[in-house]
């Protein structure tokens, strides 16, 4: 994210310097170019009100984000937790069984072993 901003500040940094470096290297009177320069002066107070403008906005959107983006972490961490639990709860009755029916294919299976050797 900084480094956007950091580009679009250079944009409009690069681009404020090149419209005062332009204005001032034209040929025109003194009043010409004291009303060039108050133009941009103008021009430049807009760009940083709208700068601001737009970089408050971009700060509560980050914050709203970053609130919502808790909010479903959260949910979505109690509904994980409830669903292993829940899991865990569904298998415990076959757990013995499971556990005998490892044991019995081991037991077969080292009899393969034995008979193949």
């Amino acid at each position: 994210m900084s480094k956007n901003n950091a580009l679009f500040y250079g944009l409009v940094v690069g681009g404020i310097i090149g419209g005062i470096t332009t204005l001032l290297s034209t040929p025109s009177s003194g009043k010409e170019l004291r009303g060039k320069i108050n133009l941009s002066r103008e021009q430049i107070e807009d760009i940083l009100q709208q700068l601001e403008i737009e970089s408050k906005a971009l700060k509560e959107q980050i914050v709203k984000t970053t609130q919502e983006g808790t909010e479903i972490v959260k949910e979505v961490s109690a509904d994980l937790k409830k669903s292993i639990h829940q899991f865990q709860h569904d298998i415990e009755p076959h757990k013995k069984d499971l556990q005998k029916e490892i044991e019995e294919i081991e037991k077969k299976i080292k009899q393969l072993e034995n008979t193949l050797q």
